[in-house]
């Protein structure tokens, strides 16, 4: 019988390092993927439609010089060698960074299964001042003084200096997608890249899954027409499609990062209650028989963003919803130990 992987990574989501029990915790009202009363490094889920644990994987090591920042986590995903070992944290973004992109030339994750899906649908446009991206040369490009000339954030124009700033996170937000090393993993794969037109036609997911942000802002600058609204629950049927018509399929959600640097609570309690619907959804209409899920995270910020101002060396959850599961989750405490429990299935 045909075996599929479903890997989702949920950007800025920690293991709260004061525990999920809390009542003022961001994870305090989990209705299942941080169970109740139970701690330590690896936890049944049972509350789950399908069985599985969660794990606590230490993305950071023992590096102390530098950030965590997500190419780092997604290079050992996706290449199988500890990241941190060869190239230790980030001094900056680094979102191309030459070593992280030999690294997975060695060994490329979406180059073990015969038919990959990234599920993200990159951003339509180059925009120039966030530097480079690994589809710059598939899209219309735009300077910054064409963007805050014309694209309107909120009904406003959009202002990227000063204290005035208006629009500029949420803009890199959806931009981000086209600088991740898991896009150079799967042009060096061959695997196809899908757009926007991909999304209208439910064949794709963008980065934000529910299009609100997208339609904060004027796309038809981007020459593209707005995005139709969606739920958790239409996002995941969407995803959950996919995983089934391919053997590995990756989807990353990057809305926890936006709201991480929010410093507001509440709001990081609705994304959390996003994610456990859209992962609660998932789980529903995947075949558990032929389909194993795996939910985890690039770095913590979520947890703590009324305390931390930066990306804290946490802890982050990985979920796995499989069998065999108590032989497979020592490999996931370790993000390089995700990409051989994927090739060793």
């Amino acid at each position: 019988m045909s075996q599929h992987q479903l890997l989702i990574a949920l950007d800025s989501v920690g293991i709260d390092p004061l525990g999920h029990d809390r009542p003022e915790s961001v994870y305090g009202a989990s209705r299942f993927l941080f169970p109740r009363g139970r701690s330590g490094s690896i936890v049944p889920v049972d509350g789950a439609l399908v069985p599985g644990i969660l794990v606590e994987t230490d993305v950071a090591g023992e590096a102390e010089q530098g950030a965590i920042e997500c190419a780092i986590t997604y290079t050992s995903i996706f290449s199988g060698q500890s990241a941190i070992r060869e190239h230790g944290l980030m001094r900056g973004l680094g979102l191309k960074d030459r070593l992280l992109e030999q690294m997975v030339s060695r060994d490329n994750l979406f180059r073990h299964f015969p038919r990959c899906c990234l599920a993200n649908a990159i951003f339509p446009a180059h925009v120039e001042f966030l530097g480079n991206s690994y589809a710059q040369d598939l899209v219309p490009h735009f300077s910054r003084e064409a963007i805050e000339g014309r694209l309107t954030f909120d009904s406003q124009p959009t202002s990227f200096k000063g204290h005035a700033k208006n629009g500029f996170a949420e803009l890199f937000t959806l931009a981000e997608i086209n600088q991740n090393i898991f896009v150079y993993a799967a042009r060096q794969a061959g695997v196809p890249l899908l757009t926007w037109a991909d999304v209208r036609r439910g064949g794709a997911l963008t980065s934000s899954m529910t299009h609100e942000l997208e339609s904060r802002f004027n796309v038809q600058f981007f020459d593209q027409q707005p995005l139709p609204p969606r739920t958790p629950e239409e996002a995941a049927a969407i995803l959950a499609s996919l995983a089934s018509n391919h053997d590995f399929t990756f989807y990353k959600y990057q809305i926890p990062d936006l709201v991480s640097h929010t410093h507001q609570i509440e709001l990081a309690r609705d994304v959390f209650a996003i994610i456990e619907r859209f992962a609660e959804a998932v789980l529903r209409q995947i075949d558990p028989v032929t389909t194993t899920v795996i939910i985890t995270s690039d770095h913590g910020h979520l947890e703590q963003l009324g305390t931390s101002r930066g990306h804290p060396k946490s802890h982050v959850p990985t979920w796995y919803f499989g069998p065999r599961a108590d032989e497979i989750a020592p490999l996931l405490t370790r993000p390089e130990g995700i990409f051989e429990m994927l090739v060793a299935r």
